[in-house]
């Protein structure tokens, strides 16, 4: 399905080339480039039309990623729209703080950002919130369409003539879209960071086995684009037509591989759900809140909850009939500590004790009598167990 819209769209993008005049000899000029640009515009149009066709189960809690599948395909749709225009419009290989980047950049920054935010916090990412993001991006867009109305929109092949012309009414709008977009990047990457740390604290608030449900992929999936958003700054500043084939490959390379891990995303769904999305707790009606902190430890202790495999604070709390948020509240103020670092705690020091008792066990042996497939040890007890 994926080949043939890909044909399409390159049999359109054929007519287009020469509706606009740009013949086929002209094009063969710069064969390599105009292949690259021709390949990125059929990927993210392929990859934004999977985006919307994707089939997903019908869950309350997946629907905000059905949304940001919208917000992902907007951009790839971005995407495949100015690269399209490049090769229409003929636009030099080599021009420094080329507008059409920038307009590509600072619009995809944050609709990547917070289609990776929504998977582990979708409360987060509003409407409103993504508009504003959006809004200084259309204001540049309308600014330079005016300057380069009434002063042109000159084309800078060099240093050299960038000093020439750095008060170019136009050139300085470019300029100063540059420096917002090296803003917006160190911006959303602290929003990122502050959005990932936050969800980490409540996965390991409320799982045992937390560094299972940490999705390093998603810290890789963004740091990727990233790179790929510093590389169109360097881009800017690049001379040579080699040098933007490059980072041509480098888009193409990204938005295929970064399209193919995100529809993956609904296989660990279930997994944090529970996490991001906690069942309603009943017993903050029913629960003794006589007991103490010392009691209730003492129980957990005496009945080894502990070492429940795979244990999160809701059912821990279920087996003490209090709720989730007593019961974190208590592990929090009374241990110092999180609900998975004390469960690790806990179990380590049965480790400890099993491996005194039996120094013949094997690590496999320890692991499974603490309830740990050996593959899921945390790499810290793993160590202390060695």
């Amino acid at each position: 399905m994926i080949l043939i819209i890909a044909a399409g769209l390159l049999l359109f993008n054929f007519r287009l080339l020469k509706k606009n005049r740009i013949y086929f000899n002209d094009y063969m000029e710069h064969s390599i480039y105009g292949f690259m640009n021709m390949i990125l515009v059929v990927a993210c149009a392929a990859m934004s039309m999977v985006f919307l066709a994707v089939q997903l189960p019908s869950d309350k809690g997946i629907k905000i990623y059905r949304k940001s599948l919208r917000f992902l395909a907007s951009a790839y749709l971005i995407m495949s729209a100015i690269a399209l225009l490049v090769l229409m419009l003929d636009l030099p290989a080599v021009n420094l703080i080329p507008m059409e980047n920038l307009i590509v950049a600072s619009l995809q920054a944050p609709l990547f950002t917070f289609t990776l935010i929504v998977l582990i916090n979708p409360q987060f990412v509003t409407r409103s919130y993504v508009l504003k993001q959006l809004y200084p991006t259309v204001g540049f867009i309308v600014l330079f369409l005016l300057t380069a109305t009434r002063w042109g929109n000159p084309v800078i092949s060099n240093l050299e003539e960038l000093k020439l012309l750095i008060y170019h009414p136009t050139v300085m709008v470019r300029e100063i879209f540059l420096v917002y977009y090296a803003c917006q990047l160190v911006y959303l990457t602290r929003v990122f960071i502050r959005q990932v740390d936050n969800y980490e604290n409540k996965v390991d608030n409320f799982f045992s086995n937390s560094f299972l449900m940490h999705l390093p992929g998603i810290r890789y999936a963004f740091y990727s684009a990233l790179v790929v958003g510093v590389s169109t700054l360097i881009s800017c500043f690049v001379f040579t037509e080699t040098a933007t084939l490059i980072f041509t490959v480098i888009y193409c390379l990204f938005y295929i591989v970064f399209g193919f891990h995100y529809i993956q995303y609904p296989r660990i769904f279930k997994d944090i759900e529970q996490a991001i999305y906690p069942p309603v707790d009943f017993c903050e009606l029913t629960e003794n809140v006589q007991l103490t902190w010392h009691q209730l430890k003492a129980e957990i202790l005496h009945e080894r909850y502990y070492l429940v495999y795979g244990v999160t604070v809701e059912q821990m709390a279920q087996y003490l009939n209090i709720s989730r948020t007593t019961l974190a509240t208590f592990i929090n103020t009374e241990e110092g500590m999180n609900f998975n670092t004390w469960i690790t705690a806990l179990r380590t020091q049965s480790a400890e004790e099993l491996l005194s008792e039996h120094p013949d066990y094997s690590l496999t042996q320890i692991a499974e009598a603490i309830n740990y497939g050996d593959s899921d040890l945390p790499s810290d007890l793993r160590y202390r167990l060695a």
